[in-house]
């Protein structure tokens, strides 16, 4: 196990997934890292994202994906509290100057309480915030 604390984004889940996402392949050789990490993170707002964006795909490997997630020891799947839900649109909304979606909001706030600094994604906003997006 390595000493590696990662945030997973719903571009990773997706390419991992899915065969024709253009991130399939990076994605296959980041994932034991991920698989080796100290800790993973994810939110279940994530897991949202995931389900609608490939709900025409393949429910029954999505459903399966996420099930595994809470049977995976490293793994911590993150609450919508109401006070991360209003942390979240807090930031939301006081970042115009930016195109960041709300669950983007909630990974930040839970990478910054949770001092993560590294993001399996290849969302730019992720850098913009001040993270690592380690699928670019």
């Amino acid at each position: 196990m390595s000493q590696d604390r990662l945030f997973l984004d719903t571009v990773f889940i997706q390419a991992i997934l899915n065969p024709r996402d253009q991130y399939h392949s990076p994605a296959l050789q980041l994932f034991p890292r991920v698989k080796n990490a100290r800790e993973v993170w994810i939110t279940k707002a994530i897991f949202m994202e995931v389900g609608n964006a490939l709900s025409t795909y393949d429910r029954h490997k999505v459903a399966g994906f996420i099930q595994k997630c809470y049977e995976t020891n490293n793994i911590s799947i993150v609450n919508i509290t109401p006070q991360l839900f209003k942390k979240g649109l807090n930031l939301y909304e006081s970042r115009a100057d930016k195109t960041w979606g709300l669950v983007d909001c909630f990974s930040f706030i839970v990478m910054e309480e949770q001092n993560l600094i590294d993001a399996v994604t290849s969302d730019i906003h992720f850098i913009q915030a001040g993270f690592r997006a380690l699928l670019r």
